[in-house]
């Protein structure tokens, strides 16, 4: 139910701001963490302060952007852990225990738009996604005739309450340096407000939290996958093919050999050490293989953000 969920997503969120870094050895996870901790800090007052004071997320005004994506799961569980503080703030004067009050919503309105075709692995964790984090997702047809801000009209007309979208872009994604945390949509685009709590994150922020979370993750990240777009334009990131990778801009040894999320995977909140992915289908296990059979090392070996997205091909015309 979504009340557990969000107290769940509370509690792994409350548990990465309480690390203690002082007594970590490493000096890189020491400041990952650290400015980690602060990046989630800054997103939960975006939604906490300036967010839910203006659109209430109980009654239908926010609805969340969300492809399974890291960045947008990082922001997921954030957003959730919130939705139980925003929760028990409104019952704090109560004279009765949590256990007597109804949690105000049943799923979490969430939009998917996208015309291109999806990895059916991502396309699976999508599906699964919206049973654990109790979405209740509208995923536009991929229909190319259809334009973004076509789509986004359709889903409006739909869900015509939608007030205000929670997107989780990043600063350093293509267009997104200009971005501010809130913004209302250009001109010919449909009305609404963008929410964007996650501009401020860099790349080793968002695997940090995430590995650190215990949540299962997109398992084509596990092959060396580090930006998931189109089966048509995306391929394993060259620069974590094993032993060698692309001529000319090889990784740093320290990750060559090994992740710098070693501590937070072993001390994960889930507490079994591990990292955890879903399941890769057959069917793109064997494409990913036939177009290039070299081992890979998994997405998160990547921290530098300008590399994320050497998997992407530039889109046929």
């Amino acid at each position: 139910m979504l009340h557990e969920v969000a107290l769940h997503c509370y509690n792994i969120t409350q548990s990465y701001l309480a690390i203690n870094t002082e007594p970590l050895l490493n000096s890189t996870t020491r400041e990952t963490i650290k400015h980690t901790q602060h990046a989630i800090q800054l997103s939960r007052r975006y939604l906490l302060q300036d967010i839910f004071s203006r659109w209430d997320p109980f009654n239908g005004e926010i609805s969340f952007s969300y492809n399974g994506g890291k960045d947008c799961q990082v922001l997921l569980i954030i957003y959730l852990g919130c939705l139980w503080e925003l929760f028990m703030k409104s019952i704090q004067d109560s004279q009765y225990g949590v256990e007597y009050h109804r949690f105000p919503m049943d799923r979490v309105p969430t939009v998917y738009i996208d015309q291109d075709a999806m990895f059916e692995s991502a396309q699976e964790f999508l599906q699964e996604s919206v049973d654990r984090y109790c979405l209740s997702l509208y995923e536009s047809p991929k229909d190319k005739q259809v334009g973004m801000a076509q789509a986004f009209r359709n889903f409006l007309a739909v869900h015509p309450e939608t007030q205000a979208i929670v997107i989780g872009v990043r600063h350093s994604d293509p267009f997104g340096e200009t971005l501010r945390p809130v913004q209302e949509t250009d001109e010919n685009w449909p009305r609404f407000f963008r929410l964007q709590p996650l501009l401020h994150w860099n790349l080793s922020e968002i695997w940090s939290f995430l590995l650190y979370s215990g949540e299962e993750v997109c398992g084509l990240y596990e092959l060396g996958f580090t930006s998931l777009g189109s089966v048509n334009n995306t391929l394993r990131n060259p620069y974590l093919r094993v032993p060698e990778p692309v001529v000319g801009a090889s990784l740093a040894p320290s990750e060559q050999h090994h992740s710098d999320f070693e501590w937070e995977i072993a001390h994960n909140y889930r507490g079994d050490g591990q990292a955890h992915c879903s399941r890769v289908s057959h069917g793109d296990l064997q494409a990913i293989r036939e177009h290039d059979a070299s081992q890979f090392h998994p997405g998160w070996y990547l921290t530098k953000d300008e590399w994320e997205r050497a998997g992407r091909l530039a889109r046929r015309k």
